[in-house]
């Protein structure tokens, strides 16, 4: 396990104290599947005060999440704190209702006319509908990157904020919360490359200040 340093210095230059949340145990971070029992209670008390202090949450992109990110979100849920989800941490945000069935993921593999898993800075423009994260970037479309194979599926659940040019949801917010925004994109690679990524970690840290 390990975390590129871009989330980090995102937070600190935009105003925020980054603090590393890991796995209480090893086992959960050996253990690669997605949907993992609840956390025990013994696990519980050593998390809480933990999270207690967090005045947000940065869900970051990798390949999979654990139990752990399940409690910390829906911690987050039941206490309003702000929470930015990028790549695999909107995935996460889109899956809550679905945590309860293993065998659930709602996610699907992307077939598409466009390329979303490159290393350009600049990959495909994004079209953003009525939203906070409308409001935050101040325009009605803006160019993204984009690393990534899978795509979540619409729910009720949450709020689709944009979209590409082949449909793929590209951002979501969980409704009647403080700060729930998830986007498909990685922010935190162009962070002081252009002004849409800034404005994104400025409004989440703002949020959580």
């Amino acid at each position: 396990m390990f975390l590129f340093d871009e989330y980090r210095t995102a937070i600190l230059n935009s105003g925020g104290v980054p603090i590393l949340l890991l796995p209480p145990y090893l086992d959960d971070i050996k253990n690669h599947q997605p949907f993992l029992d609840d956390v025990t209670s013994i696990e519980e008390n050593f998390i809480t005060p933990l999270l207690d202090i967090c005045d947000g949450f940065l869900f970051p992109g990798g390949s999979c999440w654990y139990g752990f990110d399940q409690y910390v979100f829906e911690y987050a849920c039941r206490h309003d704190k702000p929470v930015l989800g990028i790549c695999l941490g909107m995935q996460l945000m889109a899956n809550v209702p679905f945590f309860q069935d293993a065998n659930s993921d709602h996610t699907k593999k992307i077939e598409s006319f466009i390329e979303h898993q490159s290393e350009l800075m600049h990959v495909h423009s994004i079209h953003l509908f009525s939203s906070k994260l409308k409001d935050i970037l101040g325009d009605d479309s803006v160019l993204v990157n984009s690393r990534h194979s899978s795509q979540v599926q619409f729910s009720s659940y949450f709020h689709v904020s944009s979209v590409s040019l082949d449909g793929v949801i590209e951002s979501i917010e969980i409704p009647n919360q403080k700060f729930m925004i998830g986007v498909q994109w990685h922010p935190e690679t162009l962070f002081g490359k252009d002004i849409s990524s800034s404005k994104i970690f400025k409004a989440f840290v703002d949020a959580c200040l």
